[in-house]
């Protein structure tokens, strides 16, 4: 099967593995050792998992239905992961990816409002982020309702200890700042559904680790997030930057819009049209009618 694992070539058992990384090109390979010594670490045999059938596909690579096999002498268990494998990414910059990895899972353990990061593997040369397996999101949920929207209730209560879906998004993107991670990729289809009916933050972890970093891939890869819903300054970080905390603002007030009216931002535009409008005539999306009386005339949904 196309993009199955390889197995690890321990170099000694229980201590470390090593892992053929392609590097930009698929005839360029080079041995990285990564530790996996402690229950703290990270990295994920890759003869651990065992790939099932790709569920998705972006400018950053591919998502995978997987399983992970987990055993000690007390038990042995087989769990149905995500995992994110990323394009290969440019010569002399995949120990980088693989330190801010390591970085990324530290700093997300604990955190109640992104979705669970499981560790990292190199899966036929490709570094991977293996996650929680998700079955639904906003965003489905949205497409299954009529006008493609949610209530005002779904999107903005909050009772008690229950939250929905718009707080849950602003409590993850908060945490997530609070450990210095942007998100840099938000809309519906992003925010994912626990068995609570929460919302989590799914798509986080690949802007952050390529952050910074050069790619061979595509113009729309390099932007770190998708064009509807990104800040002008994502567009051309180098240029129009510096990415801070307040380019998920843009992002989440995107998100709430299309929550509540069921229009994506800049609908119908083309990524060269959407560059122009929120780069060069640093026009905002229109929020398009529909909103709740008491919300319509908030402008502080895209700042």
């Amino acid at each position: 099967m196309e993009g199955m694992a390889k197995n690890g070539v321990p170099t000694q058992p229980g201590t470390s593995f090593e892992f053929e990384l392609l590097e930009g090109d698929s005839d360029q390979t080079r041995t990285v050792v990564l530790a996996s010594s402690s229950p703290s670490s990270p990295w994920i045999e890759p003869a651990k998992l065992k790939l099932r059938h790709r569920i998705g596909r972006g400018p950053f690579g591919d998502v995978w239905l997987a399983t992970c096999h987990q055993s000690t002498k007390d038990y042995d268990e087989f769990h149905e992961v995500a995992v994110k494998m990323l394009h290969p990414i440019e010569e002399h910059h995949t120990r980088a990816v693989l330190d801010k990895f390591e970085d990324l899972f530290s700093k997300c353990q604990g955190v109640e409002g992104v979705c669970g990061v499981r560790g990292g593997s190199i899966i036929s040369g490709k570094v991977c982020i293996v996650m929680k397996f998700y079955e639904g999101s906003v965003g489905d949920k949205m497409a299954r309702l009529r006008g493609g929207k949610l209530s005002l209730p779904d999107v903005l209560r909050v009772h008690g200890s229950v939250h929905r879906y718009g707080i849950d998004l602003a409590q993850g993107i908060m945490e997530l700042h609070l450990k210095g991670i942007f998100v840099l990729n938000l809309k519906p289809s992003n925010v994912l559904l626990n068995e609570n009916d929460q919302a989590v933050l799914g798509d986080f972890g690949i802007p952050y680790l390529l952050l910074g970093i050069p790619s061979a891939s595509s113009d729309v890869a390099r932007r770190l997030g998708t064009p509807n819903y990104m800040a002008p300054e994502q567009w051309q970080p180098e240029v129009r930057g510096p990415i801070s905390l307040e380019t998920d603002s843009w992002g989440f007030g995107c998100c709430i819009v299309e929550m509540l009216t069921g229009v994506q931002p800049w609908r119908g535009s083309s990524v060269d049209e959407i560059f122009n409008s929120v780069v060069r005539k640093q026009e905002k999306p229109n929020i398009p009618g529909g909103l709740p009386p008491l919300l319509e005339n908030r402008s502080c949904w895209l700042l």
